[in-house]
Order: C-alpha cells, then sequence, then structure tokens
C-alpha cells in the first residue's frame, strides 16, 4: 500500500504564543528565514510525498497564501537582480499539492479533531502521513523513512495499521508526550500509546511526536465522542486502541527532533537551524561564546 498524501495539523490556538500568534499561526512563525510550514512541507518532498492537507483554523489565511504564487514579488526581485532571495522558496514551491480545510468548530478541542477533520478527503483504500505542526526533524525526512517501513510492511504483514515514529526521551520529558510501550520489541510491535503518563507508570522512555503513518481504519477508533485527559480529543488515545487490534510498528528515524511546542523549545530550534547555515554559523558561534563568558 502506497502512501501519497500528508495531514498536517495547524489548527491549534497556540497559546503559549500569544500574542505572538493572535493574528499569525503559529506554523508561519520563521525558522531564520523560512516558516516552520516550509520545512514540514520540504520534508514531503524530500520523503516522496506530493498531496498534502493543511488542517487550518479561523485566522489562518497566510498558511494558505504560502503556496500561492506571488507574480508582483517574483516580478520585482527578477528586475532587481534578487531572485537569489526567492531561491529557498523553490524548495517546496510546484512541488507539492495543497489543500487547505477549516476544522469545524463542533469538534472538540485536541490534535485528534484536526485528523476527523481531513476524514472526508481521504480514501477508505489508502494510508496517509499525519504531521503535527509543532514538531520538525533537522537531517533527512523522517515521514520519508515511516513511509518506506509502512510501505515495506504492508507487503509482508496483513494487519499493518501502520508506523509510529518515536525518540528516546530524560525523565524528566516523559510527562510531555505519548509514550509507547511494546507487545513485541523485537519486531518494534507497539502495544499501547499512554498521553503524558505520569513518570511512575510510564512502560518505556519512546515518546511519540508528529510523524505518522496510519491506514483510513484508524478512523475506526475515534469519532467526536472520544474526549480524553483534560476534555480533549487526543489522536495518542486513537492509536492506543488501534494498537489492541491492529500491528503498528514503532521506528526512530534518522534525523534530529526538535519541537517548538514553547517558546523555548522554539528558540532552541531556531539557533539548530542557524547552526546549519555555513553563513550564520561562525558568527553566530562567536555571539553565543561572548554572550556566556
Amino acid at each position: 500500500m502506497k502512501v501519497t498524501k500528508a495531514v498536517i495539523l495547524t489548527a491549534g490556538y497556540s497559546t503559549r504564543f500569544l500574542p505572538s500568534c493572535k493574528n499569525i499561526p503559529k506554523a508561519m512563525l520563521p525558522l531564520v528565514d523560512v516558516p516552520i510550514i516550509h520545512e514540514i512541507a520540504k520534508e514531503c518532498v524530500e520523503g516522496g510525498i506530493k498531496d498534502i492537507i493543511i488542517v487550518t483554523s479561523y485566522g489562518n489565511h497566510p498558511l494558505e497564501d504560502y503556496f500561492d504564487n506571488n507574480k508582483e514579488m517574483e516580478d520585482f526581485l527578477k528586475d532587481t537582480g534578487k531572485m537569489d532571495r526567492y531561491e529557498r522558496f523553490n524548495e517546496v514551491y510546484n512541488k507539492v499539492n495543497v489543500a487547505c480545510i477549516r476544522q469545524n468548530k463542533s469538534l472538540p478541542y485536541g490534535n485528534g479533531s484536526p485528523v476527523l477533520a481531513a476524514k472526508p478527503f481521504l480514501n477508505e483504500d489508502e494510508a496517509f502521513a499525519i504531521f503535527f505542526a509543532d514538531d520538525l526533524v533537522l537531517g533527512g525526512s523522517a515521514i520519508g523513512e515511516a513511509k518506506e517501513k509502512f510501505e515495506e510492511m504492508s507487503e509482508k504483514d496483513p494487519n499493518v495499521g501502520g508506523v509510529i515514529v518515536t525518540q528516546e526521551v530524560p525523565d524528566e520529558e516523559v510527562g510531555r508526550y505519548g509514550i509507547v510501550s511494546f507487545k513485541d520489541e523485537k519486531k518494534k510491535i507497539i502495544d499501547r500509546v499512554i498521553e503524558k503518563p505520569e513518570l511512575k507508570d510510564a512502560p518505556s522512555r519512546q515518546a511519540v511526536y508528529g510523524r505518522y503513518i496510519a491506514t483510513y481504519e484508524i478512523f475506526n477508533y475515534f469519532t467526536k465522542r472520544d474526549v480524553g485527559k483534560a476534555g480533549e480529543l487526543w489522536l495518542s488515545d486513537a492509536f492506543d486502541r488501534a494498537c489492541k487490534e491492529k500491528n503498528f510498528y514503532q521506528m526512530s528515524a534518522s534525523g534530529e527532533w526538535l519541537t517548538t511546542g514553547d517558546p523555548l523549545r522554539y528558540m532552541k530550534a531556531m539557533i539548530r537551524y542557524a547552526l546549519e547555515r555555513d553563513e550564520y554559523k561562525e558568527d553566530l558561534m562567536k555571539f553565543m561564546k561572548d554572550l556566556s563568558s
């Protein structure tokens, strides 16, 4: 079974970033000279996924506009000999088919609701990728690796339900994420996904982050009534139920997981991306060294 579509979840309120994100979607915050959504779309391109459904909420028009043509700007850059400043946009421009849909306000708050919102735009006979817009992977395409793993397992395992990408986290981070346990650790088949457990209740230190592959059958395991912790609709709860009946394979991606879920982690991610740029690295390292001296 091939994976050709991705659903990107961007419909949250981003309350940790208020008032900055009152009128600007968090996925449009910059990572040096491109927004977060650009890096996610780029990961799709590099992973062989060309059809993207972005689930938005009220006021998220800049996300939709980002993937549109801007002829006036392009003509200005051409006329002034500055097309190099537009070059990075071409990493995604015309390389992905983007559709933006609005999350229905009747759905409860939570990261499961935007996935439900995308259901009418997916086919029953296909698998699809799911991205949390908070999460980035620096170096390589985690979703591409997960896609490859899923397509391999779908040829071998008639009961395959999907692939969940995880990374080991320290004890103090366990309560921030969904944590997995295994019914077959050798084969990396997941038994449970427990949302934000207490450390004493955590079955492992393998934390789920926003890279999943799932078949359409995932919709059999949650509806808008299935709210969980804090009254939210959690995607991890749906995967937890699905793991009881289907085989979901854990994998660790080769890239570095960076989250932008709060201002501190966003700033750290920004620095990591800047340090990957030859034109900034030396001066930035010197600046940080001077600050710490």
